[in-house]
């Protein structure tokens, strides 16, 4: 299959959260696609995750980026399991895979954001939404979201 996209759409900025939408989970994050690092907050609402970069990064030309709960076919912890090292002594992050790219993310509680993720689709197929991406980590477990 080859190495996926990680090159960033060319797309305008996207909306920051809007009053009318509900805020799941939100926090500091960095966007890594490419050479330059984007420093900003990541925000998750019912429909989509936001990323917002700082106002440095902003007037370096960073863009705000959305990407829809609808189109993430993967949400992937890399390295897969928490004990694992990554090549490179790169630090963990979380990969989110669309048909367009793979948004790399580092967030400061890794596992936490991804188990916040598994929640939202949860609740997502409650409300008649169907679609849930698969989630691609090994070795952990948190007994919050067990369901035995």
């Amino acid at each position: 299959m080859g190495e996926p996209n990680r090159r960033l759409p060319r797309l305008p900025n996207a909306d920051k959260p809007r009053p009318d939408e509900s805020v799941l989970k939100q926090g500091g994050a960095d966007l890594q696609n490419g050479w330059l690092s984007r420093h900003g907050n990541l925000t998750v609402t019912d429909d989509r995750i936001v990323f917002v970069p700082t106002i440095l990064d902003t007037i370096l030309r960073a863009k705000r980026r959305e990407i829809p709960l609808d189109g993430i076919t993967e949400i992937e912890r890399w390295p897969n399991a928490p004990g694992g090292m990554a090549p490179g002594g790169r630090r963990p992050r979380m990969l989110i895979h669309t048909p367009e790219c793979v948004y790399e993310f580092m967030v400061g509680d890794l596992d936490s954001w991804i188990d916040s993720l598994e929640r939202v689709y949860q609740r997502r197929v409650a409300q008649g939404k169907p679609h849930s991406p698969k989630f691609t980590r090994e070795g952990y477990v948190n007994l919050l979201l067990n369901d035995e």
